[in-house]
């Protein structure tokens, strides 16, 4: 029999319907398994596992952090992969009068401090308004803000943002200068206060200066990339950049020049921070220390920094007295 011979009418066909659409399936499973596969085709979209948030109410988030200081923008609460604002579904009884709920309420306001994504914003993060974004949202009022080298100021490493320091510059007395190293004065006190000098060690003083009181750390101590110029013979004219810590410190109008005129005459500033604890008096103050002089009186000498009494009212006054070519120093009591 020939094989191209045509099938009888009412004979059984080699593929049936159902196995037709056996094959179809499996087909449409290959191309699916081939797409899921590729990542063309995501089922994860198609599960119906989200939680359902009925009676919930949602509160706005950071997506990520935000710095200090900083403005609050959309983009700042946007979730580009979900492709929808970061919200935290709360039950009513967990909302709080300090919690924001409504964005406008949180979209340009300035942050007071550091905000992890995750935390909802309350009016205690944020700066009363109008308050322009940047370093100077942290100036307290009244307050001007110093951006101080560590190479300058000693003690500033370790003290975070909001911390309450004093300043204190120190001048050692220099005893190589003329007529300090050799304390020769005439007349029938000049013994006394020779002797007076060596006991008190008036060469070896300083005068301690305290040029801040209570000043507030707006940035902690970081690194920054400073800009540098130099010139080689081989590549001329070379710009590097120099890692320099610094701080920025807020200070008052009137202690700006006493810090400027301390790091000009290369004064020894030291840090002196204060307690952090609530019950610390905010007006307390940290007293001067100056030098004892030979010239004063043994009860000025005793006398507590500060007291306006007898601290800068010299015992002695010195009298020069010219005789032909010579000339002498000679003390004599005060009346």
């Amino acid at each position: 029999m020939s094989s191209n011979a045509q099938r009888r009418p009412g004979a059984p066909s080699t593929f049936t319907a159902p196995m037709i659409a056996l094959a179809a399936v499996a087909s449409i499973a290959v191309v699916l398994g081939t797409l899921v596969g590729f990542g063309l085709i995501d089922l994860s979209k198609l599960r119906g596992n989200e939680r359902s948030t009925a009676g919930l109410i949602p509160v706005p988030t950071p997506a990520r952090a935000i710095p200090a200081y900083t403005r609050v923008t959309r983009d700042h609460l946007w979730d580009p992969r979900g492709n929808r604002l970061t919200v935290v579904y709360l039950p009513p009884r967990a909302i709080t009068a300090e919690m924001l709920t409504n964005v406008t309420d949180v979209i340009g306001r300035v942050l007071d401090h550091d905000k992890a994504p995750g935390y909802v914003f309350t009016n205690s993060d944020f700066l009363p308004r109008g308050t322009r974004e940047g370093i100077v949202a942290g100036i307290p009022a009244g307050k001007r803000a110093v951006r101080i080298s560590a190479e300058r100021v000693d003690g500033l490493y370790g003290l975070h943002t909001g911390d309450r320091f004093d300043l204190l510059a120190t001048m050692p007395i220099d005893a190589s200068r003329a007529g300090s190293g050799n304390f020769n004065v005439a007349g029938v006190y000049g013994q006394q206060l020779a002797l007076q000098a060596g006991l008190s060690n008036w060469q070896k003083q300083a005068t301690v200066r305290v040029i801040v009181q209570n000043g507030l750390i707006i940035q902690p101590m970081n690194v920054r990339a400073v800009p540098t110029y130099q010139s080689t013979l081989t590549e001329g004219a070379v710009s590097r950049t120099r890692p320099v810590q610094e701080a920025v410190l807020a200070v008052n109008p009137e202690e700006v020049a006493l810090l400027t005129e301390a790091m000009a005459v290369e004064a020894h500033i030291t840090t002196v921070p204060r307690s952090g604890r609530p019950d610390d008096p905010f007006d307390s103050r940290t007293p001067d220390l100056h030098p004892v002089s030979p010239f004063a009186s043994p009860a000025s000498a005793t006398s507590p920094v500060g007291d306006t009494g007898d601290r800068e009212q010299a015992a002695f006054a010195v009298v020069e007295t010219i005789n032909g070519q010579k000339r002498a120093l000679t003390a004599v009591p005060r009346p």
